[in-house]
């Protein structure tokens, strides 16, 4: 979805949420003069606690950049379910893909993979250290994406050209990779995940040069990897998971994977 057809969905969203608002939950008198259902733009303005100006900017589909926490003050106003906050979010925020609208009765597992990305969003928004960013990252790829034998998040050294798990989460038949400190020649992506913070899979890797989880992918016969690069402020690090399984990826775990890097960029960003 390109910038100009976000802006133009996100000013849909709003005035239906604005028109879903009924005026008296929040003691505000209901007259005649009101012509529309819900609330005007001023009383949203006024209770999110933000300027006229800036909210009919952001309805009226001009081109702005804001923050988590503005938005988080509008879905308040708006009580928007969870998975319409990530609607919210994933509208009103560039860097974020677009995710489609539902219920979690709607959608049965979708809908609840909508909701837990809401609460990884809200949670990494409330962290308060870098280990904890990545302890919410592996646990969201790990319970979304199972059956997986290693979550992982490391951090990079660019200057020295090395990088180290920082934290993992395995299944019960996995042993978790060494925590020691591994150069960039230990693994054949390491030059397109790390430097150039790309998205890297494989779905052969037994046949690669892997010095972490090639020797188990050579011992089942088979192996994959997905794993995506980021670099925030002076943070530099990698998300991804290994699997038994040779079987291609699909795309919307492609997507997923994605999104929850792009989430996390955004949590770094606000705090390096």
């Amino acid at each position: 979805m390109d910038s100009k057809t976000r802006r133009e969905a996100l000013r849909s969203f709003l005035k239906e949420c604005r028109a879903r608002a009924a005026p008296e939950k929040f003691g505000l008198a209901v007259s005649r003069r009101r012509r529309v259902p819900g609330l005007r733009r001023e009383e949203v303005a006024e209770l999110a606690g933000i300027s006229l100006a800036w909210y009919t900017r952001l309805e009226t589909a001009q081109d702005i950049r804001v923050s988590p926490r503005l938005l988080d003050r509008l879905a308040s106003v708006f009580h928007l379910s969870e998975e319409d906050k990530l609607q919210l979010f994933s509208l009103a925020i560039d860097e974020l893909p677009t995710v489609p609208r539902g219920t979690p009765a709607a959608m049965g597992a979708q809908g609840r993979e909508y909701a837990a990305l809401m609460d990884f969003v809200r949670r990494t928004r409330a962290a308060s250290s870098l280990k904890e960013l990545a302890d919410l990252t592996v646990d969201i790829l790990f319970d979304l994406e199972r059956p997986i034998e290693n979550a992982y998040f490391v951090k990079a050294d660019l200057a020295e050209r090395t990088f180290y798990f920082l934290d993992q989460r395995v299944g019960p038949h996995s042993e978790p990779a060494p925590t020691t400190t591994y150069e960039f020649a230990s693994v054949f992506d390491a030059n397109k995940v790390l430097e150039e913070a790309d998205l890297c899979i494989d779905n052969d890797l037994a046949s690669k040069h892997h010095l972490i989880f090639g020797p188990r992918a050579k011992a089942l016969g088979a192996g994959r990897f997905i794993s995506k690069g980021l670099h925030a402020g002076v943070v530099d690090c990698a998300i991804g998971h290994f699997q038994s399984s040779g079987e291609p990826y699909s795309e919307h775990t492609v997507a997923l994977v994605s999104l929850i890097a792009e989430i996390l960029h955004l949590a770094l960003a606000s705090r390096y």
